[in-house]
Parts: C-alpha cells; structure tokens; sequence
C-alpha cells in the first residue's frame, strides 16, 4: 500500500511541477523569437527550447507515475 501511494504522491509533485512550465515556456520562446528578431540574440530562445523540452520529458515522467499507481505496476 506503501509503494502505491507514493507512487501516486510522486506522480502529483511531478504535474504540479510542471503546470507552471507549460505557461512559462511558450512565453519564453515567444520572447526569444522577438529578441531575435530585434537584436539577434539567441539566448532567451535556446532557453525556452530547452525549458520546453525539460517540461515534456517531466510531463511523460509524471504521466508514467500516475498509470504505474492506477495499473499496479
């Protein structure tokens, strides 16, 4: 019983986590493309990518938590 709840704690801290990141990194990627084309400056855009691509890995990571919780695995 032990083992499922934690699973299921682990699976909400990992959404919770990332429901900001989904607001944030469209922002940021929208906000280095105007700086690109303003000033020709690449950073805010590589850090919305790579912010974007860290929310995708921890969205599958806590979807995978959550199904392990409701299937028993």
């Amino acid at each position: 019983m032990n083992n499922k709840k934690s699973h299921l704690q682990k699976g909400i801290n990992i959404m919770a986590a990332v429901l900001p990141l989904l607001i944030l990194s469209p922002v940021i990627i929208n906000i280095g493309f105007k700086a690109l084309q303003k000033d020709g400056i690449y950073g805010f855009l590589i850090a919305g990518i790579i912010l974007a691509i860290t929310t995708i890995i921890l969205f599958a990571l806590g979807i995978r938590a959550l199904l392990s919780h409701l299937f028993n695995d």
